[in-house]
């Protein structure tokens, strides 16, 4: 129950000054916004390759793919270094150093995959396309994939050259083969069955010599396609919509920004206000309980204030027969005298007074109040009496008797007032006379 008051608290605190936390938050959400479209777009291209021939290849063991999986480790770590990245710059003659370049360049590997994406970021989306291309070329290089690894252009030449004669050579003697088999040997005598047989022999194996060759030939143009193999799956293609400034994002947490910054100083300005503004705060002030909450009563003058003018049922009303009913219970020694003040003028002392004098006389207490406002006396204007003498003369005339200055009220029997009286031009001067009167003196 004391946290969900807590947090009633904090609220109230807030939505008290809900005004300024808008301010703070339209200001800086609109700073935020302003701030995002001032800043340069990026656009971000991505490509991505495969180590290792694990599409291609039906036969792939378990010791293939670890080596796959950690040459791309290897890869990743190679693209933002100096062969790969400077091969970049001089190739598409960029502007800036390697080391600029790395900034704009990074490297994700995709869980449990041999799958290797660069992407690169440049307030040019074409430019960052061409970038990402020739990096995954420049790493590619430096694979064994690169079919120019396996010699000078003139011995790869010279290797399909042989390919072609080799095939046409298993072609003719394919051919060949199929005659000789057909001929028919019915009427052959035995030196030419030899000669043909021998000659089926030597053919068969020429062939199998020359398909033994094309295979080795074949397999030594063939880029390795082992868990070394490495080449581009998806060619790089740049994003239509800038991947930076966030301007959304960057304007929501500019509102968080500016409700955090309204709220603490909300808080802030809540422990510096020394007001009391809730029956809580002053409790937690004084130290004792609170006997009840007054609301404002209506009227325009002094006198339209007075509970004996006012709705007898209204909450007002409710409100002061309450705290009557507290006193009552808490003073059973017989009668006490109350005082009724507040630090600074106009905040309502005079009419709690007169109105809490009111409900006591009501229940039947025999009351006296005593207007020792001597400032601004207000109990004589209150209940509509003239102020022709009271407090002031029994101030700086002692021996006087107080029940002479006690004024009754016609609607209420049990109450009298003692007013203010007439004063000297200063405050100092009546108070130098003595002490005010006791209340058994009053009451007298």
């Amino acid at each position: 129950m004391n946290d969900f008051i807590e947090l009633r608290n904090i609220f109230v605190v807030i939505l008290r000054k809900w005004w300024l936390v808008m301010l703070f938050m339209v200001a800086a959400g609109a700073a935020g916004y302003l701030y995002s479209q001032a800043q340069t777009p990026i656009y971000e291209a991505k490509t991505t390759l495969i180590v290792g021939d694990t599409i291609q290849n039906s036969d792939v063991s378990n010791s293939d793919l670890q080596t796959s999986t950690r040459m791309a480790l290897t890869y990743a770590d190679i693209v933002r270094r100096y062969p790969v990245l400077q091969g970049a710059v001089t190739e598409l003659g960029l502007p800036q150093s390697w080391k600029t370049l790395r900034k704009n360049v990074n490297v994700t590997l995709v869980d449990d995959t041999q799958l290797l994406e660069i992407s690169v970021e440049d307030p040019s989306p074409e430019q960052a396309q061409s970038i990402a291309a020739e990096v995954a070329r420049q790493l590619i290089l430096l694979s064994p994939a690169n079919l120019e690894n396996l010699g000078t252009s003139e011995t790869v030449q010279f290797i399909d050259t042989r390919l072609a004669n080799l095939r046409t050579k298993i072609e003719s003697g394919e051919n060949r083969l199929s005659l000789l088999e057909s001929i028919q040997v019915d009427d052959a005598t035995p030196d030419q069955l030899l000669t043909l047989q021998n000659e089926i022999n030597t053919l068969e194996r020429l062939l199998i010599d020359w398909e033994s060759n094309y295979t080795n030939l074949l397999r030594s143009t063939q880029v390795n396609k082992s868990a070394n193999y490495l080449a581009v799956i998806e060619p790089a293609q740049f994003s239509s919509t800038p991947v930076r400034p966030n301007t959304l994002l960057n304007t929501l947490i500019a509102l968080l920004l500016g409700l955090s910054a309204a709220v603490g100083l909300i808080f802030l300005l809540d422990f510096l206000d020394d007001n009391i503004r809730t029956p809580a705060n002053l409790v937690e002030l004084v130290g004792v309980p609170a006997l009840g909450t007054i609301g404002r009563l209506a009227g325009a003058g002094p006198a339209e204030r007075l509970l004996v003018n006012q709705d007898s049922f209204s909450q007002t009303s409710e409100s002061y027969r309450l705290i009557r009913s507290k006193l009552q219970f808490m003073l059973t020694e017989g009668p006490r005298s109350f005082l009724i003040t507040s630090p600074l003028a106009e905040q309502g002392r005079s009419t709690t007074a007169a109105n809490l004098a009111v409900v006591m006389a009501q229940a039947g207490f025999n009351t006296i109040i005593v207007d020792a406002d001597l400032r601004h006396p207000m109990q004589h204007r209150i209940f509509q009496i003239p102020n022709e003498g009271g407090l002031g003369q029994l101030l700086r005339y002692p021996d006087l008797k107080p029940s002479s200055y006690l004024k009754k009220n016609a609607q209420i029997p049990n109450l009298r007032i003692l007013n203010s009286g007439t004063l000297p031009p200063t405050t100092t001067q009546a108070l130098g006379g003595g002490l005010p009167p006791s209340p058994s003196e009053l009451l007298g």
